[in-house]
């Protein structure tokens, strides 16, 4: 699930000199303690349930994994289950070692943040109220704002997860492994299709044009950070982007 892009530039460098803050934030075990605080989270909305709404990913997702006979208990903490095993099982592959720099869980925090000042800009570019239409039909605005940000770190771990750190790395393998694309044109068409994907996943019936458009343009946002960034830095600036949306949802 990790772009060929993310590990050769980006690859732990040998103790001869220290790494750059974009090789450091790239780093799986860096990465997993940056958003161990999200995790943390989610696992207390699952605790909470039984009286807050599942998104519509993990939905989509248990639904697969009940395909497969996997246990409804388990299910049910899939999202923490397969990020926490995809970045430990990259970091040991990498035999990256266990330390890092103090500071960087907090920085990819923060550089989530600052990337989703943007994101936040072009919503209201599009009206706020117009996008959160969906959400709001679907209940989210008559939800405790506890429920709302527990919906909101749920949401923005599932749709990463998905959309970004397995699709497109999926379809970035499938165009350069299979279809003999160069990296650079796999890496584009893989976020483009992810965020064709992201947009329609978002209103299935295509009934909402704003909607489709800014899901259409958020995808394609949120695809070049992956990229660049890291799924850490992507992660926390989704999920902060739908904290601030669903909290002011009225």
């Amino acid at each position: 699930m990790i772009l060929d892009s993310q590990q050769s530039e980006h690859a732990i460098r040998s103790n001869r000199g220290r790494a750059s803050w974009t090789d450091c934030i790239h780093r799986p075990w860096v990465i997993l303690l940056a958003i161990a605080p999200l995790l943390a989270v989610d696992a207390l909305g699952i605790a909470r349930v039984a009286g807050s709404p599942d998104t519509l990913a993990r939905s989509q997702l248990h639904g697969l994994l009940g395909f497969f006979d996997v246990p409804p208990t388990l299910a049910l903490a899939s999202t923490i289950c397969i990020i926490g095993t995809v970045l430990l099982t990259w970091h040991l592959l990498l035999r990256d070692p266990w330390r890092l720099r103090p500071l960087a869980p907090a920085g990819i925090a923060m550089e989530g943040a600052a990337w989703a000042v943007p994101l936040l800009v072009l919503s209201y570019l599009f009206s706020t109220a117009t996008l959160a239409a969906s959400a709001t039909n679907e209940g989210i605005a008559s939800l405790s704002m506890m429920d709302r940000m527990l919906v909101s770190v749920a949401a923005g771990l599932d749709e990463e997860l998905i959309f970004r750190m397995a699709g497109i790395a999926l379809l970035h393998t499938v165009l350069v492994n299979i279809f003999g694309l160069k990296q650079g044109t796999g890496t584009m068409l893989a976020i483009a299709g992810t965020a064709i994907l992201f947009s329609w996943y978002h209103d299935p019936d295509l009934g909402n044009v704003p909607q489709l458009v800014f899901t259409l343009l958020a995808g394609i946002y949120l695809g070049v950070i992956y990229v660049l960034r890291g799924f850490g830095v992507v992660v926390w600036g989704h999920v902060l982007y739908d904290v601030v949306v669903t909290a002011t949802l009225t």
